[in-house]
Parts: structure tokens; C-alpha cells; sequence
């Protein structure tokens, strides 16, 4: 609009007009969605239900609402003058949504703060353990980790991910006490040469605490805090960054013929059921990142489904991270082991930045990085490339 002349107070007034969503409420009582319905077509929306909800032949259903953020602005004002069918409920939780849309713009980890406005972080993986799908028995020794941490961080890593127990698929736990011997004196090693961001990737509030205490800003748990209902408090305790992943069922047997009734919604309510368990406890918004969980718990096309579809989990008002590096999706399409999957985790980052990702978890640093930049300057994120229609 200002490329055409328009005057600023027109866009203003027809700028909401141009943002069209598209918003699912899932199993809606059939005579509030018939009152939704109304209301939407009433103000130039509309709401799409199903047959039986329109016959009042069901109790309750799904619905679609269509419109711009205009429409839904006085949805939320009409339908808060209800008194029935719990729509002025309805009407906080659209309005909330329509307020925490498209995630946060900011990541704080302990005094740390990133900002995903305008380039998408990569996080290096640094395994410490003999087992790991990838890179398991590689680093052998505290040095050579730290190292490979140093030389991560050099190559443009915004975020060094230290892991001291495979979660590879039928991977066995091991004890906190094995694991905080793997990480520990790596943080320490780190911590002498550099203040670069670490994370812990543990789900034990008992490693976590401790790796907090030596200095890492982030926990990386791939439980989502379901593991382990200590985790919030020690998050909260060190103000600490967290990311909240999706996994079905564990390690052990979370590859055991996953099945999804809808995959997304069923991500979306592990997720929102995470991000309660935080903000109860106090965590701030702005310290949390959530994660659908590539590979953890997901059938071969549920992967490309997930990376396809990223979007909808900024509904959920969060950065989003996605781990899609050298895993089995990659390499069973391509039919390549896991030492040769560089050009399909390069394709999978770009695809989840063109979607809206904001961290992106990946082994090879170097050749990741440069991907990410010019994918940043294709989808307007890097604020060094102008340009306009």
C-alpha cells in the first residue's frame, strides 16, 4: 500500500482487512456453532460446519472460522455479550490467539536475549555419548568436545546443544549420574574460552539443575516437562530458556508404529499442555521455545506433514524449533546413510524457514549456516537485503 501511495491513515483502516486466518475450534456444541455461523456471516465472514451440526443431528463438532483479523475483532466483541454455550469463553480464547499469532519475537535464556525478528538461530548439536544415532563415541574425550563446541560456535552457531543420553529410537536411559559425568566437564571446558548460549538436551530436572549451576542458559527437553515434574521449578529457579518438545510415548518405544487420530491438533494439545505447565509455574512467556519433534514418535510422512505444515504451531503463540538433521526421513527417501544426508537436512531447514521456523537444530554448522542466510534474505527475515514490490 505505501508502495502505491496510499495514505497512511487508509492503511491503517484496511491494513487488518489484508490478514486473512483461517481458525479450527475442535468438538464445538452444535447450537454454539450454529450462533457462530450467524455471527460470522452477519459481519462479511463465515464459519464452515458440518451437515449434521446445521441439522442439529449431532451433539457437537468441528468448525472452521474464515475471516481477517477485522472480522474476528468484533466476533470477540459479539460473542462476549453471550450468555450461553460458555461463548464469552470462546471469545478470550480467540482473542488470545489472535494475539500471540505468528509466536514470539523473542528468546531470553538467562540475561541472554535473541531476537527471531529478523534471522533464524542454528543450534549445533554436540553429543557426548557412545550411542547416538549420528555422532555417538566421536567425542571421546572432555577435550576434543570442547573443541568441537569452540569450533561450532566459530562457524556461526548461535547455540551449542550438549546431549549426555541417546534419544535415538529404542535407546535405553541411563543414569543422572552417568549423565552429568558426559556433560558436566564439557560446560566447565567451554565455559573457560567462551560465553557462547549452551543447552543441556536432558529431561532429568537433576542434570538439568546442575548444568544450569555451570553455566548453561537453556534446557532442551524433549519431553515437553512430562518426564520429570521437577523440571518447571528449575527452569523457573535459574531463569533459564526451555524448549518444549512433543514426543510420543519414550525413547525406548516411541517408534513402535506411532498413530495419529490428527496429528496436528494432537501436537498442538501436548504443546499447549507443556507451555500451561511452564507459565503456571512462573516461567516467562519469552523464555520458551517449543518443538513438534521431528522423528520423535512420527511415522515417515508424518515428518515431511509436520516440516510442511510448521505454521500452524506459531499458533500457539511460541518460537518454534525443528531438529531435522541426518535423521531416517532424510535418509530412507533418498536411500543415503546418515554421514550423507547433508543435502536433504539443508532442503528440511530451508522448507521449515520458508514455514516460519525460528531455530533450526542441526550436526553440520558450517554448511547449515550458509543455507540459513540466504533462505533469511529470500523470506525478508534478513534486514541487510531491501527491496519491495
Amino acid at each position: 500500500m505505501k508502495a502505491i501511495n496510499v495514505d497512511p491513515e487508509g492503511i491503517q483502516i484496511m491494513l487488518p482487512k489484508s490478514d486473512g486466518l483461517v481458525l479450527k475450534i475442535s468438538s464445538l456444541k452444535s447450537a454454539a456453532a450454529n450462533i457462530l455461523k450467524q455471527q460470522m456471516l452477519s459481519i462479511g465472514g463465515d464459519c464452515a460446519v458440518s451437515r449434521d451440526t446445521l441439522t442439529d443431528s449431532a451433539a457437537s463438532g468441528d468448525v472452521l472460522i474464515m475471516g481477517d483479523r477485522r472480522h474476528y475483532s468484533i466476533l470477540v466483541q459479539k460473542l462476549k455479550r453471550q450468555k450461553y454455550f460458555n461463548l464469552p469463553e470462546l471469545a478470550d480464547e480467540i482473542e488470545r490467539f489472535i494475539s500471540r499469532f505468528n509466536g514470539g519475537k523473542r528468546f531470553r535464556c538467562r540475561g541472554k536475549v535473541f531476537d527471531l525478528s529478523d534471522r533464524t538461530l542454528v543450534m549445533g548439536i554436540l553429543n557426548v555419548t557412545p550411542d547416538s544415532f549420528s555422532d555417538g563415541g566421536k567425542y571421546d574425550s572432555v577435550d576434543s568436545a570442547v573443541e568441537a563446541a569452540l569450533k561450532m560456535e566459530e562457524e556461526g552457531a548461535d547455540i551449542v546443544d550438549i546431549g549426555g543420553e541417546s534419544t535415538r529410537p529404542g535407546s535405553e536411559p541411563v543414569p543422572f549420574e552417568e549423565e552429568l559425568k558426559r556433560v558436566i566437564p564439557v560446560i566447565e571446558g567451554i565455559r573457560k574460552h567462551s560465553d557462547v548460549v549452551i543447552s543441556v538436551d536432558t529431561y532429568k530436572s537433576a542434570v538439568a539443575e546442575e548444568a544450569l549451576n555451570r553455566g548453561a542458559n537453556i534446557v532442551n527437553d524433549v519431553s515437553g516437562f512430562h518426564f520429570d515434574p521437577r523440571m518447571p521449578e528449575v527452569v523457573k529457579k535459574y531463569d533459564a530458556g526451555v524448549i518444549l518438545m512433543h514426543i510420543k510415548g519414550t525413547p525406548k518405544d516411541m517408534q513402535k508404529d506411532p498413530v495419529y487420530r490428527h496429528i496436528i491438533d494432537e501436537i498442538c494439545e501436548y504443546l499447549t499442555e507443556s507451555v500451561n505447565m511452564a507459565e503456571e509455574c512462573g516461567i516467562n512467556r519469552e523464555n520458551i521455545v517449543i518443538d513438534p519433534g521431528i522423528g520423535f514418535g512420527k511415522k515417515f510422512e508424518d515428518n515431511y506433514l509436520l516440516i510442511r505444515y510448521l505454521r500452524e504451531f506459531k499458533s500457539l503463540g511460541y518460537p518454534v524449533l525443528v531438529g531435522p538433521s541426518r535423521k531416517s526421513f532424510i535418509g530412507n527417501l533418498l536411500n543415503l546413510p546418515v554421514g550423507e544426508r547433508l543435502e536433504g537436512t539443508i532442503s528440511a531447514v530451508c522448507c521449515a524457514i520458508m514455514n516460519g521456523v525460528d531455530i533450526v537444530r542441526v550436526h553440520d554448522v558450517k554448511e547449515v549456516k550458509k543455507a540459513v542466510e540466504v533462505a533469511d534474505a529470500i523470506v525478508g527475515k534478513n534486514t541487510k537485503i531491501g527491496g519491495t514490490l
